[in-house]
């Protein structure tokens, strides 16, 4: 790793040593660390109620259809970016310390024109060692502090699910991994290892347009495709609570998780490490919460080559509060600085999209709940001073019983230079709505 181990060892130990008091309760350590910061208006996946305890094999079933009409179809090759009906199967089986996790996935999706049937999770659990799981299998894991913006997160993430209106859950999908919780009485600790890089799924062309240098806002055909390494990540996480603080130190080895890298044989994924820390705390009447990371450039150090992403370094500060009954406030200043600019700017090729040295974001997400909390509106905006863009997602769900849920929502984008992030994807502005039944 080009970060140094001593680099490393003192963020642990700095955190260690700051937080690293002995614990509340070992309960509070495990909510801790299976927690999401995946949020929004939508239901519980799979609803409110208990499951029946009488057998150690308990089994679900939901059954959805969504859809995303876009606002506008000049550009984009469908007049929808979203038309899909999908039949999940959860199967679960629980005994002397073993549990199994089974999802079936049956989906039809009429933009692409294809239906297939897969394994969404399939892990065993084996708890059966005082204070320890570990995890084998497919599953969903999620780090850091973050409310849609992730920083030490650094597994898959499915973008395209980010801006058309399926369920959050689909923004992170599921990963092949080996995954390892020790649970101690000052801190705990979690490797998750993947035996083959996963990449996140990016936009490539397939469903939606977006800024191709030299050419503009484009919905390139047939769908870009970039090189996967076959070559394996690591991630490791040490994290605790003292007197309701929640604090994490995190490092990880791999590659930048969205193609940043022309090789020889086209388009593929540079190599990086991480490391990183996260805070999270009652003040000021809510819950506050800090996030550090530092993504090191393994391939390109020094920033000399224009081909390869920079290193960079990334802070958040996030605060939410409840500002009347039922009804949440959440905010986030996010910055993302990346460094050796001036070798970049230096060595940039002709048409290449520079980012700003500072890029900044700011997130406002406004939740209410009514009608005996039947009623979600979930009304959140992403605006960046630095890229003069921004996205305005809005939904309303509504649960009209344990089996029914209706969802509709907005994905508004826009913004002034069509090579920047969220601006590229103006094009893709849509309406969409869901309907799911769980059974």
């Amino acid at each position: 790793m080009n970060i140094r181990v001593t680099h490393i060892l003192l963020a642990f130990g700095v955190t260690l040593v700051i937080f690293g008091a002995p614990q509340n309760a070992l309960a509070e350590q495990k909510i801790h660390a299976e927690s999401t910061t995946i949020s929004g208006g939508d239901e519980d996946e799979w609803g409110d109620e208990d499951w029946e305890d009488e057998s150690p094999y308990q089994w679900r079933q939901k059954i959805s259809y969504g859809y995303a009409g876009l606002l506008h179809d000049e550009v984009n090759l469908q007049s929808f970016v979203f038309n899909e009906l999908r039949s999940n199967s959860e199967v679960t089986y629980e005994e002397d310390g073993l549990k199994v996790n089974l999802e079936l996935e049956l989906f039809a999706d009429q933009l692409i024109n294809e239906t297939e049937l897969g394994v969404y999770q399939l892990n065993f659990i084996y708890s059966g060692i005082k204070n320890t799981d570990l995890k084998i299998g497919r599953q969903v894991i999620t780090w850091g502090t973050g409310d849609l913006l992730f920083l030490n997160d650094l597994f898959s993430k499915g973008w395209s699910s980010f801006f058309n209106g399926r369920n959050d859950k689909y923004l992170k999908p599921p990963v092949d991994a080996i995954r390892l919780s020790v649970y101690r009485d000052k801190f705990n600790w979690e490797i998750a290892h993947l035996p083959k890089f996963e990449p996140d799924q990016t936009l490539t062309g397939e469903r939606y347009s977006f800024y191709l240098p030299g050419i503009g806002i484009d919905q390139p055909q047939p769908p870009i495709t970039t090189l996967t390494p076959e070559r394996p990540e690591t991630a490791v996480r040490v994290f605790g609570s003292r007197g309701g603080i929640e604090w994490a130190a995190y490092a990880y080895t791999g590659f930048f998780k969205s193609p940043s890298k022309m090789g020889a044989e086209g388009l593929t994924y540079a190599e990086m490490d991480s490391i990183g820390a996260s805070v999270r705390m009652p003040a000021f009447g809510g819950l506050l919460n800090l996030e550090y990371s530092h993504y090191e450039s393994n391939e390109d150090s020094d920033g000399s080559d224009p081909l390869i992403q920079n290193s960079q370094f990334r802070f958040l500060l996030g605060f939410e509060t409840e500002i009347a009954a039922n009804t949440s406030l959440a905010s986030q200043a996010y910055l993302e600085k990346t460094l050796d600019y001036g070798a970049l700017l230096i060595n940039a090729l002709e048409e290449q999209v520079i980012p700003e040295e500072h890029r900044t974001m700011f997130t406002v997400r406004l939740t209410n709940l009514s009608i005996q909390q039947k009623l979600v509106t979930s009304l959140m905006l992403f605006y960046s001073p630095s890229d003069e863009d921004h996205f305005l997602r809005g939904s309303l769900s509504y649960k009209y019983d344990d089996n029914w849920l209706f969802v509709g929502g907005l994905n508004f984008l826009e913004g002034k230079r069509e090579q920047t992030f969220l601006g590229q994807m103006k094009e893709n502005s849509n309406w969409y709505f869901r309907v799911e039944y769980s059974f």
